[in-house]
């Protein structure tokens, strides 16, 4: 287990006053590359369902539908609402949910001109049936997944990467969000990691975060932000345990500080990047990475010849010795009810939106999570928050 003792972070008294003036100072431009899929939810009229003269079986009626950006497109959605310029890079089908969704996209304000549509890709969808629940609401039934059956063409991924490549330099950061668990046909390979690590060490004025569900311990040169169950499973996986679904996850991770310590530790040394571990309720994690040059002579000798370790960076050009760093970002609370669908995305945003604007990844860090308890209120939508909510939370809790 790690020895690190977490240091509990204190919000400074000025954050409201800072984030107001400087948000009103700059438009930050960010982008979003990786996954991108479609919300569809299907109203359902129980009183109205009729029998198929065709089949004899009960042909459901629908009576209202509505579509939304999803993954991706919800991480978008959050950075408009904040007031960032927002850049989607992402691969669609050429294909009516692939219109759609691109329409959800123009319609929040977002840039799709990065985003690929391709005729051999069946765009990603979530079909969501919803059924009154007896109350005046609604309740979401079983959902309908639509996947790509195959690997995405080789042409419309180096076109993504074209598009990516050709306009990195003038963001101020990246989310790079892998969504879909192991076996779905998705952008993301090894191959596109390895692309996503070359571009952000190129770029190293542009600040990279990360969010993949499954597949953490496999970036470098970025954040690496995961919830603290998708912390414990990467740590697992590394040490030869099968990786398991989020759903089948240990229900105290979020409250096993040493096991966390341990794990976001050897994920911020490995990667020699910051990692973030949000802890729900708890607030987060945060594992900062102090570099200093390494003292063992013999090996700066000749840096050439020197193996790479497993815990060391692909792109280290000279041996060095990471300190981490714990600090205890605290929580903004939150009573119910509540619906924490999207925290995970209004936390990407908030996070790389505070640190465009100049502030630290702790307080970053904190901003996000403020940002996530504002959404996570707003029941039955993935909720957005703004400046003025996140300065009026901020006045709030300092009151």
């Amino acid at each position: 287990m790690s020895d690190l003792t977490p240091v509990s972070f204190a919000p400074p008294a000025d954050l409201a006053d800072r984030l107001a003036r400087l948000a009103a100072a700059k438009t930050p431009k960010i982008a979003v590359i990786g996954d991108f899929c479609l919300d569809k939810y299907l109203f359902l009229s129980p009183e109205l369902n009729e029998i198929s003269v065709e089949t004899g079986k009960t042909a459901f009626q629908i009576r209202a539908r509505r579509v939304f950006a999803g993954a991706g497109g919800t991480v978008a959605n959050n950075l408009r609402a904040l007031g960032a310029a927002t850049f989607c890079f992402g691969i669609v089908g050429d294909d009516g949910d692939g219109f759609e969704l691109l329409k959800a996209l123009r319609g929040i304000g977002a840039d799709v001109s990065g985003m690929v549509a391709s005729p051999e890709v069946l765009t990603s969808t979530y079909v969501k049936p919803t059924n009154p629940d007896g109350a005046g609401g609604w309740v979401e039934s079983n959902r309908f997944d639509v996947r790509n059956p195959g690997p995405f063409p080789t042409s419309a991924v180096d076109a993504l990467k074209a598009n990516f490549r050709r306009r990195v330099a003038e963001f101020d950061a990246v989310v790079v969000l892998e969504q879909f668990p192991p076996g779905s046909e998705t952008t993301f390979s090894p191959d596109f990691r390895a692309f996503l690590a070359d571009v952000a060490r190129a770029n190293p004025n542009v600040f990279f975060l990360c969010d993949s569900r499954f597949f953490a311990e496999s970036y470098r040169e970025t954040l690496v932000k995961c919830n603290a169950n998708e912390l414990l499973d990467v740590f697992a996986t590394a040490r030869g345990a099968d990786r398991k679904r989020e759903t089948t996850l240990s229900g105290d991770a979020e409250s096993n500080v040493a096991a966390l310590c341990e794990a976001g530790a050897w994920l911020a040394k490995r990667n020699g990047r910051p990692v973030l571990a949000t802890r729900g309720a708890l607030g987060s994690l945060l594992f900062d990475v102090v570099v200093s040059p390494s003292r063992q002579t013999a090996q700066t000798a000749d840096v050439s010849q020197s193996p790479q370790t497993a815990d060391s960076s692909p792109f280290s050009s000279t041996p060095q010795t990471p300190e981490i760093t714990v600090s205890a970002v605290p929580p903004r609370p939150v009573s119910p009810p509540f619906d924490i669908c999207g925290a995970g995305d209004a936390t990407n945003a908030g996070f790389v939106f505070a640190k465009s604007l100049g502030f630290s990844l702790v307080e970053s860090a904190f901003l996000a999570g403020v940002v996530s308890s504002i959404t996570i209120k707003q029941i039955g939508v993935t909720g957005t928050a703004t400046v003025e909510q996140i300065v009026d939370a901020l006045t709030e809790r300092t009151a």
